[in-house]
């Protein structure tokens, strides 16, 4: 159920805002052991956006992920994924002028979630909680729900 807001204010084209999704999707799947199914890239143009720092109007790129927070995710391991979605956002998209990645936020601030009917587990507990509820994503997945396949897909390959 993580959410990453992808603020930006230079151009994103679709093969950009397609290889962050991928890129941040991985790296939290890694990172948190997290299904990829359930990781949310959220893409929003904030050119516009009026938006003030220390009195003073500006206009910057960032991320903000909305996440479980637990005690086994480390103020370093948050760290080192900010610095993860850094190299990302520099590979795909630059690191000049407008291109750069200004900032990296993250709020530990999902404190649970319901995703398609089934209450998220705490952190540390995911890989039981996959286990005890992989019957239901197979139901899902055999009803032709294209997440629940690619989810099903995602767990046998593990």
């Amino acid at each position: 159920m993580p959410l990453y807001d992808v603020e930006y204010i230079c151009p994103l084209h679709y093969a950009q805002q397609e290889a962050l999704a991928k890129a941040f999707t991985n790296l939290h799947a890694k990172r948190f052991n997290t299904p990829r199914y359930f990781v949310n890239v959220r893409f929003t143009d904030v050119s516009d956006q009026v938006v003030f720092r220390g009195g003073h109007r500006r206009k910057y790129n960032r991320v903000i992920l909305r996440t479980r927070a637990g005690s086994n995710r480390t103020n370093e391991s948050y760290i080192e994924h900010c610095r993860a979605i850094v190299a990302e956002w520099e590979k795909i998209v630059g690191n000049e002028g407008d291109e750069s990645l200004r900032t990296v936020w993250v709020m530990g601030a999902l404190t649970t979630a319901l995703e398609a009917g089934l209450a998220r587990p705490k952190t540390g507990e995911e890989n039981e909680w996959l286990e005890a509820n992989k019957p239901h994503f197979k139901e899902l997945a055999e009803a032709g729900d294209e997440d629940f396949i690619e989810l099903m897909k995602e767990l046998e390959s593990a």
